[in-house]
């Protein structure tokens, strides 16, 4: 059984080499790179020990992903958890502030940060790596970002009226 697994995980390996080997090497790199620790994640890592609270941010792995998913080590707004789930809904953050207008990204008033409303996401909090900190402090949103981040997640998720066919 174990030779069989072993083949099959090297045949994946190989077949992924050469889909790699055809694309910008920097991308190719990063993708095997992630794939490493996507897989020491999935198998290693663990729950953090500290608390993860509602509406405050925190650093999360994101990984490579597709197309124009949000990728790497970024800030998250923690949208909703619970301390027995080892889940969690998050919205990630840019690093530096967009002020691109767009109508579902919210510039931050406390931080320098844009809320990416369109890329909510559910994650497993091992990719949770630390609490988001200013001078110290955990932080959290004000409530007038709150109050933004709801009217946004309303009008981009709630469900539309059915058709009559």
């Amino acid at each position: 059984m174990r030779l069989i697994m072993n083949n099959e995980i090297h045949n994946n390996i190989k077949q992924t080499e050469n889909l790699l080997s055809f694309i910008n090497s920097d991308d190719a790199i990063q993708f095997s790179e992630w794939t490493k620790e996507k897989t020491n994640l999935r198998y290693n890592g663990k729950i953090p020990k500290f608390p993860i609270y509602n509406n405050f941010i925190y650093w999360c792995n994101l990984g490579i992903n597709i197309g124009s998913e949000q990728n790497k080590l970024r800030p998250v707004i923690i949208l909703r958890t619970s301390k027995s789930s080892p889940i969690c809904t998050v919205l990630p953050l840019t690093t530096k502030r967009l002020q691109d207008g767009f109508w579902f990204h919210i510039d931050l008033e406390e931080i320098d940060s844009t809320v990416l409303v369109e890329q909510l996401k559910v994650v497993s909090k091992i990719r949770i790596t630390v609490p988001y900190r200013k001078k110290g402090n955990l932080v959290t949103i004000s409530q007038n970002d709150w109050s933004k981040i709801n009217s946004q997640l309303e009008n981009l998720y709630r469900l539309r009226p059915l058709k009559n066919e």
